[in-house]
């Protein structure tokens, strides 16, 4: 028997949802891959702002500006992050 640790259910995002985030004073945009009530998974060029424990703010879609914390960062290859946020709101 597996324990799902998620609080909210996971759904696929519309089509080239953009997801825009403001990390100490830097803005980066990338697209949406999964989004929760409570956070969202995006892809983006890597870039090393991306740390895990650091907050930014986020606008997903067609969603307000959240502040969020990134929760996780996968290197797929040297160019690409898919990163990994809790909204904080």
């Amino acid at each position: 028997m597996s324990i799902d640790k998620r609080k909210h259910i996971r759904f696929e995002s519309d089509t080239n949802t953009f997801v825009g985030l403001r990390i100490d004073e830097t803005s980066i945009g990338g697209l949406c891959i999964t989004e929760s009530h409570g956070g969202c998974s995006a892809v983006f060029l890597n870039h090393k702002l991306f740390v895990a424990g650091k907050t930014c703010e986020i606008h997903v879609g067609k969603l307000s500006t959240l502040n969020a914390e990134i929760r996780w960062v996968t290197e797929l290859d040297s160019d690409v992050v898919k990163v990994g946020f809790e909204y904080l709101e």
